[in-house]
């Protein structure tokens, strides 16, 4: 099947080969940092076999779950709201779903002017996937139309980080933000301010917003924030130490309508390793937290960060996590940024990063634990699995977002896109709190900078040494 482009500019079309693989009429992100990818691992994908074409074009269809649908240069987004998964459309297969927004449609209807050599098979196609299937009555999709399809960037945002505090209960040591007890700024937005933001970027058609900080939990209100992030209508991923953390305030986590899941942290396989990092007593009540979230039903990532201390941990690592009841484990790499420039001399090498790589791999094979990114699970089963990453894999410690995808709030509602970049040239941008998404997302100083040295490139590909800055972890 071909790719079903139009109009596309040379930038764009560079954009499409050095950073997506096809999938028949959807996309796949090829990275190690994939957040375009970025709902966790979906289950195994139907594939059945579809109806007759006669029978296909007569019949009513519809997508099956409540949806978003954006238009995108490349073709769209479908966001699944129920399972928080997003499929990257071509053009083919959104003009396809575009035709279901409202009401069911027959399969003749839907493929309309594309005809039956070039619709019928992308309509089997996303029957036998399941985004599409017989009905007589339509699921609620909410559709946002492109702005602007001449960007080489998305519309808006696929999900927005918002560092609701950098106050944390713990001040671990390789912190980015240099968070602790004491770390609080006076001017963070207020719980009602945040609720403004939430629903500009709701209405802006992003998808997903990531709270985090500091410790998202660490506020009076921060439960107030949480839910008004809900309230707004986009999936709600809330990354926080847990220690915060009761049966009470649980219930109210498991209470909201668009949570997604708990995050947090686990970088040891025992209370000797993480504890190191983090404080004395951190992985007994982390276990605990995990454990609680659990019982409630509430889905847990856990990501752990590798150093030359614990990277041969990787899998005993993800195995513990599992036990304690996390439904995903993630791997991130040890940067030399705010408190972490004081354990430079535990930056992995690129060997070191090869081989933490390749156990985390075979843990997946093994089943021992399951990747909150479907893009390792497609890497399990390559025999090279990160030959086309050759050139980054050792930079891994220092790479950052080109802003493609994702945008980043400080707790002033002030927009930048890189935790690593915190405090450097790249870190000033627009308020959100005075300011259009949309004017924020296209003109703010850090993300256009970096998008223009992006220069069409892998997604999350820069290396922030390589950026002009006169912060100490920029030298």
């Amino acid at each position: 099947m071909q790719l079903a482009t139009k109009d596309l500019t040379p930038d764009q079309e560079k954009i499409l080969k050095a950073n997506f693989v096809q999938d028949g009429p959807l996309y796949q992100v090829q990275d190690l940092h994939p957040m375009l990818d970025c709902a966790c691992a979906p289950e195994p994908r139907l594939h059945s076999d579809p109806p007759e074409a006669s029978t296909l074009l007569a019949q009513n269809l519809s997508v099956p779950f409540p949806a978003k649908l954006r238009e995108e240069f490349f073709g769209g987004i479908l966001y699944d709201t129920g399972a928080h998964r997003t499929y990257m459309l071509n053009h083919d297969a959104f003009t396809i779903l575009g035709g279901i927004k409202e009401q069911p449609q027959t399969g003749r209807q839907l493929i309309g002017k594309l005809g039956e050599d070039r619709g019928l098979g992308t309509l089997q196609y996303l029957v036998g996937a399941g985004l599409i299937e017989a009905s007589q009555e339509a699921v609620p999709m909410q559709f946002f139309g492109a702005r602007n399809n001449s960007l080489g960037y998305l519309q808006s945002p696929i999900i927005v980080e918002v560092e609701v505090t950098y106050g944390c209960f713990r001040t671990c040591k390789h912190c980015a933000y240099e968070s602790s007890p004491d770390a609080r700024r006076p001017d963070e937005l207020t719980a009602p301010q945040w609720a403004k933001i939430f629903q500009k970027l709701a209405d802006a058609g992003v998808l997903i917003v990531q709270l985090t900080g500091g410790d998202p939990l660490f506020r009076e209100d921060s439960f107030d924030i949480v839910q008004a992030a809900s309230d707004a209508g986009m999936s709600v991923y809330v990354r926080s130490d847990t220690a915060a953390l009761s049966p009470a305030n649980v219930r109210r986590l498991k209470n909201l309508p668009n949570l997604w899941h708990v995050g947090t942290s686990m970088d040891g396989a025992d209370a000797e390793e993480h504890d190191w990092m983090r404080g004395k007593g951190a992985f007994a009540t982390l276990q605990k937290r995990i454990e609680i979230l659990a019982e409630a039903g509430i889905d847990v990532a856990v990501g752990a960060t590798l150093h030359k201390n614990n990277y041969a941990s990787v899998r005993r690592i993800g195995q513990a996590a599992k036990t304690f009841g996390a439904k995903w484990f993630d791997i991130g790499f040890l940067s030399p940024v705010g408190r972490g420039v004081q354990l430079r001399d535990l930056v992995l090498d690129g060997g070191q990063i090869r081989e933490s790589l390749d156990m985390y791999l075979e843990g997946i094979r093994k089943e021992e634990y399951v990747p909150s990114h479907a893009h390792y699970l497609r890497r399990a089963q390559m025999e090279e699995p990160f030959k086309d990453l050759a050139g980054l894999v050792e930079k891994m410690p220092y790479l950052t977002e080109w802003p493609f995808s994702r945008l980043r709030l400080d707790p002033t509602g002030s927009s930048y896109t890189a935790g690593k970049l915190k405090g450097s040239d790249y870190a000033g941008g627009f308020n959100l709190t005075s300011t259009d998404v949309d004017y924020v997302w296209d003109n703010s100083p850090n993300l256009v900078q970096l998008r223009e040295l992006g220069a069409g490139g892998r997604i999350h590909s820069l290396d922030y040494r390589l950026l002009r800055s006169s912060h100490e972890f920029m030298d």
